[in-house]
């Protein structure tokens, strides 16, 4: 399958989805992420789901990570469209987010923390496939941004559905997750 196929596809699929399907898909993902054995870590790039795409309540994990690892710095992604570039910003319990133009949550304030200080990253997307290859929203933000990780950043990708066999234009740039959890399965690459 093509990213472009993919992208048609599966934005049609989580369109489809109930909001109490999607609660009780996003326990199944809370329950499988308890399952994954992850380092201590000290920070991590979460994303504000976007309620209209339907996108997987990651404030449930980033709750447990929290409770897991005292201390932890959670930041959330701001992105400058002029530029074509992502920054993490750390985010507490007094962020105030505000939509930017595209309807996408961001940290009000700037405290931005470096790619290459990030332990984990939650990558958004809308399909991956048996390799750790993801297709995401087509801007190339987070592929970008991750090529500038730690070489040892989990890439943790987030999914309501299984992996397509192959995407068959996955590219040099394109930077493969370490791992995806779907609510059935924990996929390791």
């Amino acid at each position: 399958m093509f990213k472009k196929e993919a992208r048609d596809i599966y934005k049609k699929k989580k369109q489809q989805l109930s909001a109490s399907q999607r609660s009780k898909m996003d326990d199944l993902i809370l329950i499988q992420f308890q399952q994954v054995s992850l380092p201590f870590l000290t920070s991590i790039l979460s994303f504000y789901p976007i309620d209209a795409h339907h996108e997987i309540n990651t404030f449930l994990l980033t709750d447990y990570l929290a409770f897991r690892n005292p201390h932890l710095q959670i930041a959330y992604p701001k992105i400058n469209f002029a530029t074509a570039h992502m920054d993490a910003i750390i985010s507490d319990e007094q962020t105030v987010f505000q939509l930017n133009q595209y309807g996408i949550s961001e940290p009000g304030h700037t405290s931005i923390i470096e790619p290459g200080a990030l332990d984990a990253v939650l990558v958004p997307l809308l399909a991956f496939d048996e390799q750790g290859h993801r297709v995401g929203y087509g801007k190339g933000f987070y592929d970008k941004f991750l090529s500038n990780c730690r070489e040892d950043c989990l890439k943790i990708g987030l999914s309501y559905f299984e992996p397509e066999p192959v995407i068959e234009d996955a590219d040099e740039f394109d930077v493969p997750l370490n791992i995806c959890i779907t609510p059935q399965k924990i996929y390791v690459f």
